[in-house]
């Protein structure tokens, strides 16, 4: 009695308003509810007893402030139960780990339950020390022998995967698969996606090739498109029609998102007669339909070779299938036509925008705006820089580049530094240097050197540095 006595004084300790422990005080009593669980955790076991609870409470409180006096409770002999929860109740990822230390570490040396290792591990993963997590999973299997199931697996790699330990992410899943669990491709293609997003297609092409040959898991369209369009994003696109190719040995069957990454692919790398040619291969077969995206790379590929009319035959093909045309489809055309000096072919494009309600966008604007000073028509120019106006769009840095660049090739160095003024007035632009090369240069020219000085001022002010040109 006097032992029971003497734990439970550990607890009546002053604490400041706000200390984490006077949360504990709230979790641990009987009437409190427990905290919501991850859904990654294991199920929760059967609340403790009342007096449970309050060992609990003592064990915690202890292993935070009196770890000195843990050698106390064995008299009571703790269950594992009230160990549990005193882990799961800990107000923090920091104090939960430490409570687990203390209660599964001499002098006390509690067995761990599976739902304290997993709910210590969760909190840590959510709290971004993935080092700790890993090193208590390794704990859980290594020396406890609580092999976690696939969606434990799936949540900690997934985990690993956001906070960019990609490496860590990958040995996880490989080690989950090497204990005969299944898990579902959606963790193998987020971190196959990271990889790529990353610029390390090589090595999300290596793993992918290597789970594959080894067995861990039978990959699912998703995960080929994944690795497709990584490997068309640099440039590799026979690596591309290889993959397409292996993919009924999966029972997989390409979709329109797959033909979608394959089209834009090879128009990338200007094999844009092959893009068609896939395109008319859907057209034909009819068992997955091209959508706008893929009439859109199509036309983009044209227009960027300068073939405008078999860009417009491809849009019209699109108008005859029922694929209704979107902003992008007439920006890349206004583009084509713009850089290809035909400027009423580009408001024609945009006449049929309007038609078609679909909405402009400043890469509209800019591209017109591009068209027109191509032509040399730099009044034609200024008055789709008002008219953005009315359609509330904000012109870019590029929008910026090409007036201010038109202006200075035609003299007009007054106007072109009112625009470098407006875009230094815009908070939500970063001025570069390729902005104010121009305008220093054609000050320079006309003998205005202490005005060209005082921009170069102001550039250096931005944050610009000076480049070859002005050196």
């Amino acid at each position: 009695m006097f032992l029971l006595h003497n734990t439970f004084l550990l607890v009546r300790i002053r604490l400041p308003p706000h200390h984490p422990l006077r949360l504990l005080h709230y979790s641990f009593s009987p009437n409190a509810n427990p905290p919501p669980q991850h859904p990654s955790t294991a199920p929760v076991p059967a609340p403790p007893h009342a007096a449970e609870l309050w060992i609990a409470k003592a064990l915690a409180s202890a292993a935070l402030l009196r770890p000195h006096r843990l050698p106390a409770f064995r008299g009571l002999d703790p269950s594992p139960l009230a160990a549990a929860a005193a882990v799961r109740f800990a107000p923090c990822a920091a104090a939960a780990l430490c409570i687990f230390s203390c209660l599964h570490s001499p002098p006390l040396s509690l067995l761990p339950s599976e739902h304290s290792y997993r709910h210590v591990i969760s909190l840590l993963c959510r709290s971004g020390r993935h080092s700790d997590a890993l090193k208590l999973f390794d704990q859980m299997m290594g020396q406890s022998g609580y092999f976690p199931d696939a969606g434990f697996f799936s949540f900690v790699a997934g985990s690993c995967t956001n906070a960019g330990l990609f490496d860590a992410a990958a040995t996880l899943l490989a080690k989950g698969s090497q204990f005969g669990c299944h898990i579902e491709p959606y963790a193998y293609n987020k971190l196959m996606n990271s990889f790529i997003a990353h610029g390390r297609v090589q090595d999300a092409v290596a793993l992918f090739e290597n789970w594959i040959q080894e067995g861990l898991y039978s990959p699912d369209v998703w995960s080929f498109n994944v690795i497709i369009k990584g490997v068309c994003r640099v440039g590799n696109v026979q690596k591309a029609l290889q993959l397409v190719e292996r993919m009924d040995e999966f029972g997989c069957s390409p979709d329109t998102i797959t033909h979608n990454i394959l089209v834009d692919g090879l128009c990338r790398v200007k094999e844009v007669n092959k893009g068609h040619e896939v395109l008319r291969r859907l057209q034909r077969h009819g068992v997955c339909m091209p959508n706008v995206v893929t009439y859109t790379s199509v036309i983009s590929g044209y227009c960027k070779a300068g073939r405008m009319e078999d860009a417009m035959a491809v849009y019209n093909d699109m108008l005859e299938s029922g694929t209704r045309p979107n902003t992008v489809t007439y920006n890349v055309l206004i583009n084509g036509y713009g850089k290809a000096g035909d400027i009423e072919s580009a408001l024609g494009m945009y006449q049929q925008l309007m038609l078609r309600r679909c909405p402009p966008d400043v890469v509209t604007f800019s591209s017109l705006i591009d068209g027109y000073c191509r032509c040399g028509q730099l009044d034609g120019a200024m008055r789709i820089w008002k008219d953005m106006v009315q359609y509330r769009t904000q012109p870019n840095l590029y929008t910026f580049s090409i007036m201010i660049h038109s202006l200075c090739k035609q003299n007009k160095s007054e106007e072109a530094l009112g625009l470098l003024r407006e875009l230094n007035m815009r908070e939500d632009i970063a001025p570069r240097t390729f902005i104010y090369n121009p305008v220093i240069d054609i000050l320079c020219k006309g003998g205005k050197v202490d005005e060209a000085n005082s921009i170069l001022l102001d550039m250096e002010d931005k944050g610009c540095h000076p480049d070859k040109t002005f050196i």
